[in-house]
This record gives structure tokens, sequence and C-alpha cells, in this order.
């Protein structure tokens, strides 16, 4: 059933040598996707977060930075900063499902429903991360439809010796050492993170340990090679939701008595080769991950282990200006999954074998036919084939001891081993395939001031569990090969103008999706609901002097239904305004005093399609963070979260709701030598 391990092995060794110099150094390509950030002619709205602003923001995770720094939407359950979905551009539940990120250029965001485990990815280890929204199918793949989020860790050079520590309300530490430097041609990094959370809300503990090197190789003049690994333990409770009342009661109380938890064993390994020629440029990017997660949920007691290969080749002709670019994204995910009966995990009630694979070319172009006006244009055509296989074993058959109100009986049914529930068992190969397309202009008015406007043909693959029945949840069809592919058109617009003082854009989109998925709890299956419509606005003002400034930047959105029953209504869980805005002074170079105001809307909760249920309420929240440069080794971070202590909820679903964090604080310290 599987295809072969030797997948890995393979793709892995996969370095392409290429013959020929030039006379400098180049350490990265960075033309190489058309999407040099801080180019005015880029057809698309960009957010860059370097480290220094990493490293001023005093955030704890990913979810609270891209929030804070990105004004990206998050969408959390554990009422921390670790937990959260990410949304973009108007999506409600599963909205991470339509933002792919990257790590080094691997894909993070796993086969299934599942989430992105945060707590491997400490900000500490970060260099960049770039955040780039609207359909980008043409140039990323599945997942793209949204946005994407590429997230970019540190290499050695100078690096030298740096420790980190930081403190916190409810119980929360963390704590770094990472030490680089140069060997000749090589640069490298090791280091390794910890942290632990009591957490805000009652049972939701979350605690890491994350170790990391890295290493890279100038070959030649032109060419580089750099490897990037990752791994550790992590463990986090889920505290459950609660009612409307309850948590206007105390938000801090959780729904169960701390029995819902998992464990999780995580590695990442990412090898990435650059080269620059004459004829243009070419890297190659593989990746391999796997995850191994146990959990305990409302009695589920399951196991499952993950594995992820990429193997993503891409070469550039032409100059940076006029070129043609071609490239082949080769992926395969492996998942095991095991359900028990009993938390010591010796009664198996059933298990699953899933192997996905995805083979994805695509042309891009970019034609300048000036240095005013740009074109791109581009396809893709990406395959997937899964092969699913399920067994589940028949229920009364599986316990060789019945407890009853007389006490522990034998069970006449008991057989060993069990029957396999034909009804709920399964075993087939399915296939999808779908495209995308882009075309994009840009336009230059001034050195300051540039307009574009573009087009894609965006889609999303169903994930694993969409498709089947394995986590111990039945569906009414437990394999549907009827499920199919998201896809839609996504029409933009937009302006930017950057001069010394001010930062400004404004981008308006229009998508139309087709086939969109979701969960019917009625039918109780995951089904395309059909047409679906977002309309939004996208503003953003940043307003810089030498020792002030400020900054605001929001996403105005209207989700609707388009056909069926739930036409006109408003798409669960999409609010229809949020946005961030900052102040910031900086008396001093050694001091910066940030003060933030975070706004959400008003927005419908988790599968109230029909509109009828308590909307959750609009929230707003400030935050205020300093930054204290002590000496050429020693800088402070403190940080307040929340400061007027607002009650809120990030998410609910049709009475259930998860409250937001109250009340915080952080002081954090680094040491470089």
């Amino acid at each position: 059933m599987w295809i072969k391990g030797q997948l890995v092995v393979g793709l892995m060794a996969v370095i392409p040598a290429f013959a020929g110099t030039n006379s400098a150094i180049i350490v990265s390509a960075p033309r190489l996707d058309n999407l040099d950030l801080m180019d005015m002619a880029v057809a698309a709205d960009v957010t860059v977060i370097d480290r220094e602003t990493i490293e001023r923001s005093g955030a704890m995770a990913v979810p609270q930075l891209l929030e804070q720094q990105a004004n990206v939407l998050v969408r959390g359950q554990g009422g921390n900063a670790f937990d959260g979905q990410l949304s973009m551009r108007g999506f409600g539940d599963n909205s991470h499902l339509r933002v792919l990120v990257l790590v080094d250029g691997h894909k993070a965001n796993r086969p299934d429903l599942g989430g992105i485990d945060w707590q491997t990815l400490p900000v500490s280890n970060i260099e960049k991360i770039k955040v780039i929204r609207g359909g980008q199918n043409v140039l990323y793949g599945n997942h793209a439809l949204s946005g994407v989020v590429a997230i970019t860790t540190k290499r050695g050079g100078d690096a030298g010796l740096q420790v980190d520590g930081a403190i916190g309300s409810f119980g929360y530490y963390s704590g770094s050492a990472s030490y680089g430097g140069t060997l000749d041609e090589a640069d490298f990094l090791v280091g390794i993170n910890s942290y632990g959370y009591e957490g805000y809300r009652s049972n939701s503990t979350s605690r890491a340990t994350i170790a990391h090197a890295s290493a890279g190789w100038f070959l030649n003049d032109t060419d580089t090679l750099t490897l990037r690994t990752s791994g550790g333990k992590s463990y986090v409770q889920f505290p459950g939701s609660l009612t409307y009342e309850q948590m206007l009661d105390d938000p801090t109380q959780s729904s169960n008595l701390g029995d819902q938890f998992s464990e999780n064993w995580s590695g990442l390994a990412t090898l990435l080769y650059e080269a620059e020629r004459e004829w243009g440029a070419a890297r190659v990017n593989t990746g391999v991950n796997f995850r191994g997660r146990e959990s305990t949920l409302s009695g589920l007691y399951t196991d499952n282990d993950q594995l992820g290969v990429s193997f993503a080749p891409r070469a550039r002709f032409g100059e940076q200006e006029t070129f043609w670019m071609a490239g082949f994204d080769l992926n395969y995910d492996q998942l095991a999954v095991e359900n028990y009966l009993d938390e010591s995990r010796t009664i198996l009630e059933s298990w699953g074998e899933f192997a996905r694979i995805t083979a994805s070319p695509y042309l891009f172009a970019q034609h300048s036919f000036s240095r005013k006006t740009i074109l791109n244009g581009g396809l893709r055509y990406e395959y997937i084939g899964t092969d699913n296989l399920y067994t589940e074993y028949v229920e009364n058959q599986l316990l060789p001891v019945l407890d009853t109100n007389r006490g522990p009986i034998p069970n006449p049914s008991y057989k060993n081993p069990p029957d396999v529930d034909a009804d709920a068992s399964y075993d087939g190969w399915l296939e999808k395939q779908g495209w995308a397309a882009e075309l994009s202009v840009s336009q230059s008015l001034s050195e300051q001031w540039d307009v574009f406007a573009g087009y894609d043909r965006v889609y999303r693959y169903p994930t694993l569990d969409e498709t089947a029945a394995y986590q111990g949840f039945p569906l009414t069809d437990p394999l549907n090969e009827n499920l199919d592919p998201e896809y839609g058109n996504n029409f933009e617009i937009g302006t930017k103008y950057v001069d010394r003082t001010w930062r400004a854009s404004l981008t308006g989109f229009y998508l139309m999706l087709d086939n969109e998925i979701a969960f019917d709890d009625v039918a109780n299956l995951n089904r395309n609901i059909g047409a679906t419509r977002r309309f939004g606005l996208e503003p953003e003002l940043v307003w810089q002097k030498e020792w002030y400034g400020a900054s605001t930047r929001w996403t105005f959105v209207d989700a609707r239904f388009d056909g069926g029953t739930n036409e006109g209504n408003r798409v669960p869980l999409v609010p229809w305004a949020y946005g961030v805005t900052a102040v910031w002074v900086a008396p001093v170079p050694e001091f910066r005093l940030t003060a933030s105001y975070t706004y959400v809307s008003e927005q419908y909760q988790g599968n109230d399609d029909a509109n009828t249920e308590r909307k959750v309420d609009a929230y707003g929240w400030v935050g205020l963070s300093a930054s204290i440069t002590m000496s050429d080794q020693v800088s402070l971070v403190f940080s307040v979260h929340n400061l007027f202590d607002e009650i809120y909820a990030t998410s609910a679903y049709l009475g259930g709701f998860y409250p937001g964090s109250g009340r915080s604080f952080r002081m954090g310290i680094t040491w470089v030598y």
C-alpha cells in the first residue's frame, strides 16, 4: 500500500551540480520568486517582519507576532499566545487550511485538519517572516488560497553566543541559548529553546523544549548550500469551551477536569541549494518532517504519526526584470493513526494508514515593457493521489468484561481478534486534480507611487480527514469520494506609496469561490456547500519620523454565501473588520516605547450558517511594549497584553465560547557575546 520510504532518502540526496562561476558570493537569490518584498513593482500586498521588529515586539509566539505586526487574524481555543488558526481574506472555520505556512521553504501545514504546532517554532530562532496576502497558488500550490506565511529561521555567521530569558504572568517562563560562527567557507548555528506556561485558563498548561542547528556552505562564488534542522517535544492541555454566561462570570475556568491534552514529538530538516549563472538562477529546496502525537480528548485515546517530504526545484531564465521561470513541487505525506478504548492503550478500537502524493509543475513569467510597466503571469497543474486504508472493529466485541450496575460481568460478545466493522472500514485510492493561473500588471506612477491589478485562479484540496473518517468521530460516509477541491477566481487592485516619512497601501479584492468545504452538522459530513463570495479592502498607513511614529493596518471584508438555502447570509467566524493601530516613541536610540490597540468586530458563531445564534461580541484590547538597549551585549524587553483585562472570545461554536487571554505581563533579557 505505502509509497516506499526510500523516497525520503532519495529526495534529500538530490543536489543539482551547476558549472561556472561569477565574481561575487551569492548568499541567496532574493529575486528568484520575483517577490523582492521591498520592490514597489510587486503586484501583491506584502508585509515583512524582520529580526529587529521581532526582538523588540515582546511576542511570545508566532501567532501573537503575526497578529500584532501583520494584522493576521488569529482564532484560538486555548487562551494563550501559542494557540490559534491563522485567517486571511475572510475565512472562518478551518481558515488555516487556506493559508500556506512555509518554514525554510518546507510546507508546515499538516495533511489533516490539525493546526500548526507553533510551540515548535520559537520566536528567538526566527530571522524573518514574509506575509503575502491573496491567492498565490501558481508559485506555491495547495493551501495558498488566501495567502502565504514564509518563515525563515536563523543562520550562523557572526551570531556569536546569545542567551535569552523571560518570565511573565500565569507561570510563564522561557529560556534559550545559541552559538553561531564561521569556519572557512561555512557558517553554523546550534541552539536550544525551552518554555513553560501554566495558562490563563485552568487546565491550559503548555510547555516545549526544542533544539535546532544550521550549517551553510559557500561552495564557490555563486553556489550555496544551507542545512537546517530542529526537533523536540511539546505538551499542551485543552481547557474546552464555556457557555456565554460562564465566560462572563469567570473566563479562566475550564469545562473539563484537565484530562484533555496531547504530547507531541516533532522534527524538521531542510536542505536548500542556490546558484546564480549567466543565464539566470536556480534553487532546489528539500525537506523532511515528522510528527508524533499522543492525545486524550473526551475519552478518545489516539496515536497519530505523520511524515512529510518535499522536493521543490525552481529555475529562472533571463534577467531580473524580464524572465521566465519553471518549477516542480513534489510532496509526499504519510499518516498512521491508532485509536484505543483505554488510556493505557491496550485495547485497539481502530487503525488507519494513509499516504498522499502531490505533483505540481508550473511556469511563471515576467516581462518589463519599461521601467514603469511590468506584466506577470503563470500557470500550475496539481495532481493529488491518496491511498486510504482504515480498519474499525465491531465495538461490542472489544471489551472482555462489562461494567454494569451489578458489577463486572463477562462480555458474551467478546472476540479476540474482533470482527472488522465493514460499514465503517474502507480501502480505496482517490485522485484529485486542479489548476491555477495568475495574471497581473504593475505600473509605476513615480519613484514613490505604484499601482497594480491582478487575477488569480485559486484552489484548495480536501485534507485527509475532511474526506475520510478515522479520528474516532464517525461520518455518514466514511470515505467521501465525492468531496471535491475548492476552486475560485480572485481579483485584486491596489496601490502603494513609499517615501522617507510615509508608507501607504490600499488593496481591494473580490474572491468568488465554488465548492467551498465545510462541515454539515445535520448531514454529519464534510461537503461542498456551494458558492461563497468575499469582497474586501485592506488599507495600511505608516508614518515614521526620526524618534516617533504611528501605524495602522486594517482588513474590512464582507463574506457571504452565494446560493442555496443560506444565500446572502454571512459566513460564520468572519468579522467584518479587524485591525491594529500602534504609536511609538524613541526619545533616545536605546529606548523605544510602543502602545497598540487591536480591534475585532462582531461575528457569527461557527456552524451558524443560518445566522440565527448569538453573535460573538466585538472586542478590543490595548498592548504595551518597551525595548531597552543597556549595552552592545544586553537588551531588555517589557510587554503587557490586554492592559485593561478585557473579557472576550476569539471563537465560538453553537453556544461554546473560547475566551481569549486576560491581562498578562512579560519581561525578557537578551545577552549577546
